[in-house]
């Protein structure tokens, strides 16, 4: 019994890394290698394209705010499994689509999968599961979606070559269809379905941890509440965006394609790296300074991104290295933040209005970095707004906890 009360967590930790290694990681991060080629073979205009973005990024906002609904209705194993048999339908249509209206469905049923498969779920998922060392496990499940980064740019990209885009897509459709499969199996919604209760570190068999209560701080006046949404705002085009133009941006640069698929990649695997150290720093050095050190990360990031006229390969890799290291700020950071502001009281709707926030700026921005593309023959002045943005949220966030004194080292 206590060996399953050990392990049977991190199954279910497991579980939600393959879920968000779909929804989030094929449905989200890996489109930045097809953007260049539905531009291409399609006649699309980059502000056309960008279109595409925009509308999965609107339905992404509407699945946020009915996530929690859904969870609570159905549960968050049957809810994130029909988000991942959405997003298989949204890749067959993918390929069967040859024109814009085509597209846009299709990237609606993916912004539909992405949020009822992604981050809300997830996170209430690891708060029912974990009670010790609850971000490292947030971070370690939400690093699925950078491992599908770093695996799924290079064979797609063959795919396309060798075959046509449409097979690229089906494949990841059929792909899709065994994952759900393996979440079916591993995920449960709380430990007490199964007997068992959440894990807990130092404890013996016999013994049931007591539950620990994060009251929310004093401070957070609706005025520091503001600020904290729209610090969160603005976290949504630099990253949601940023990432999915990364390969068109160095496209656009003169650089290959097999240098875009690798740099995609790089963001991948950073991605994973960052997600699990932010956790592991946030549960060791608090909310806080953790942020403050991931901010910085990002700012560097965008830096970098912003020379990629340059034409060097070396500074290319740092950019997709640091860029990856500091995209936790889009989804690891919101369930951190929601906690360390608003306590377990207000988590879940903290939750449900950052992951909405951060959805609804990659909508009023998702147009941007196609116009100003198709203006300038360039997607670097998009980094260089993602940069200033970028900063503004980190201003934001800084007054927020200096005001709720929240986030401190752990006791």
């Amino acid at each position: 019994m206590f060996q399953t009360q050990s392990v049977r967590p991190w199954l279910v930790c497991l579980g939600g890394a393959i879920m968000l290694f779909a929804v989030m990681g094929l449905g989200s991060n890996v489109y930045s290698v097809y953007q260049p080629y539905i531009i291409a073979q399609n006649g699309f205009t980059n502000t056309q394209a960008s279109w595409i973005i925009t509308t999965r990024s609107l339905f992404i906002v509407l699945g946020m705010l009915t996530a929690g609904a859904l969870c609570r209705r159905f549960g968050v194993r049957r809810t994130a499994v029909g988000a991942m048999l959405l997003l298989a339908l949204s890749r067959f249509l993918f390929g069967a689509a040859h024109s814009l209206p085509a597209y846009l469905g299709a990237a609606a049923i993916t912004g539909a999968a992405y949020s009822w498969g992604g981050m809300i779920p997830l996170s209430l998922l690891i708060n029912s599961w974990f009670r010790d060392r609850n971000a490292f496990a947030l971070g370690m499940a939400s690093a699925g979606s950078g491992l599908a980064t770093i695996l799924f740019p290079g064979p797609i990209t063959w795919l396309i070559q060798r075959w046509s885009l449409p097979a690229a897509f089906w494949c990841e459709g059929a792909f899709v269809l065994l994952l759900t499969l393996l979440v079916l199996v591993l995920v449960r919604d709380t430990p007490a379905q199964l007997g068992l209760h959440a894990y807990a570190q130092n404890t013996s068999p016999e013994k049931t941890p007591a539950p620990i209560v994060h009251p929310a701080p004093q401070g957070m006046t609706p005025l520091y509440w503001g600020m904290f949404l729209v610090a969160v705002f603005l976290t949504g085009a630099p990253t949601g965006i940023g990432i999915s133009n990364v390969g068109v941006l160095y496209r656009t640069e003169g650089y290959t394609p097999g240098t875009a698929a690798a740099l995609v990649s790089c963001v991948g695997l950073a991605l994973i790296a960052g997600k699990i150290l932010y956790g592991e720093l946030a549960d060791r050095l608090g909310g806080k300074l953790s942020s403050f050190l991931l901010y910085g990360v990002a700012l560097a990031a965008y830096i970098l991104l912003c020379l990629a006229p340059n034409g060097s390969q070396l500074c290319a890799f740092a950019a997709a290295i640091s860029f990856g290291l500091a995209l936790p700020l889009s989804n690891v950071s919101y369930s951190i933040w929601s906690k360390d502001f608003l306590g377990d009281e207000g988590f879940a709707s903290g939750l449900k209005w950052s992951q909405s926030l951060y959805a609804f700026g990659i909508v009023v921005f998702g147009p941007v970095p196609g116009w100003m593309a198709d203006r300038t023959g360039s997607y670097v002045p998009s980094y260089l707004l993602f940069l200033v943005m970028m900063a503004l949220s980190f201003l934001l966030i800084a007054l927020v906890y200096r005001r709720t004194k929240a986030g401190g080292r752990p006791v």
